[in-house]
């Protein structure tokens, strides 16, 4: 036996009460789907700015993995959005990374982070 709580009105028929408790379960598979395949529990974000923009685009990522795998539904049935992600990185052409970038990119991350410790340090008036 199930209970719930709802805050729908009282003349809510129990078709839809029913249909609403049972799309729950969907809702959070494609969270969890979204977690694991676009990235959107990895923001790192400051500010609501950042968080909606890091929503949007993970969302929108979801959204394009979710209508590939719609559309090769027929062909390929149990394709899933995993399936197509990991078809994608195969397939996708991936950009050559010389030496030197690599250790400019760990620069940049090197100072972005001595510049957050420093930002921290002055917010709380901790010596460095």
């Amino acid at each position: 036996m199930k209970y719930q709580l709802c805050s729908a009105p009282a003349d809510t028929s129990m078709l839809r009460l029913g249909q609403m408790s049972a799309s729950r379960y969907w809702m959070e598979r494609a969270i969890e789907d979204a977690k694991g395949e676009a990235g959107i529990a990895d923001y790192e974000v400051r500010g609501w700015r950042g968080w909606h923009h890091h929503m949007t685009m993970t969302l929108l990522a979801m959204l394009f993995l979710l209508e590939l795998s719609l559309y090769w539904q027929e062909k390929a049935p149990l394709l899933t959005v995993q399936d197509v992600r990991e078809i994608l990185e195969v397939i996708l052409p991936k950009r050559e990374i010389t030496p030197q970038e690599i250790l400019q990119l760990i620069e940049q991350k090197h100072r972005a982070r001595d510049s957050a410790k420093r930002s921290h340090h002055r917010k709380y008036n901790l010596q460095i």
